[in-house]
Parts: C-alpha cells; sequence; structure tokens
C-alpha cells in the first residue's frame, strides 16, 4: 500500500538496452574502487551446475551509487508504472533512491544530472546512480 506522502516512481525502458537479450540473470558484480567503475555481467544459465555464459556486461564509468536486492527483496521497489517491461534496464523518474542520496550527501552533486538505472533480472535488482549512461560490453 502507497503512503499519502511518497514518491509515485515511474519506470522507462532505457533506449541503450533496446535489442538486448531478456531474460538473462546478474552473474557478476565488480566494482573497482580506484577508478569508480562498475561492472555488472549479464549471462544465460546453461545447466544447474554450470556457471552461465556472459552476454553482456554493463559498464558504469560516473557512479555514485548502487544497491543490490535479492529478487524476493524488490517486490516494495516494484510498485512502478511499467514493472513488467521487456527492458531489464530501465531509468526510474523520479527516483526516491536518487532523493535518499542527495539527502546523505548534503546537495553537493544536485548540479550534476545523474540518473537512477534500474537492472532487474528473475534473481537480482540493482539501481545504480550514475551521471554517464552505461556502456554495453557484448561477451558473444
Amino acid at each position: 500500500m502507497m503512503e499519502v506522502n511518497t514518491i509515485r516512481q515511474m519506470t522507462t525502458p532505457w533506449a541503450g538496452a533496446r535489442g538486448l537479450t531478456t531474460g538473462l540473470m546478474l552473474t557478476e558484480i565488480h566494482q573497482d574502487v580506484w577508478t569508480g567503475r562498475l561492472l555488472l555481467s549479464m549471462g544465460m544459465p546453461i545447466q544447474a551446475d554450470v556457471p552461465p555464459q556472459v552476454i553482456y556486461q554493463l559498464q558504469f564509468d560516473h557512479l555514485f551509487g548502487y544497491r543490490v536486492l535479492e529478487g524476493a527483496d524488490v517486490l516494495d521497489l516494484m510498485d512502478d508504472n511499467d514493472s513488467n517491461s521487456d527492458s531489464q534496464i530501465q531509468l526510474i523518474t523520479p527516483s526516491r533512491f536518487l532523493i535518499w542520496f542527495h539527502q546523505q550527501s548534503q546537495g553537493i552533486h544536485l548540479d550534476e544530472d545523474i540518473q537512477h538505472y534500474r537492472i532487474a533480472s528473475w534473481d537480482y535488482c540493482v539501481d545504480v546512480l550514475a551521471a554517464q549512461e552505461p556502456l554495453v560490453k557484448r561477451k558473444v
């Protein structure tokens, strides 16, 4: 149930994800704290006892923050208007996560164009705050 004073988030498929394989699972998250880069690997499971084959990686270079939730814990985030979208990568506007970030950082990044990206798979949901679009690297 939505509170009266909560922000109603809207999801929009990210245009850069057009044509990407859907139904993938998150296979790896790697943050390079030295460069500030975040890599998310997405793959297709082949067998239960074999690691999934990585299909593509998303590379975020101008990262401000991210959070990871297991699929079972994402239900409260999926009150958006388009949670059944074909795109696994969505933009969230307005973003409660971004508002929280600005509160925590005392507004020092308010002049930057930070976007909230949601990468949703059947096993995990990753919310990313970044000032640049991710780079998509195809692995197959």
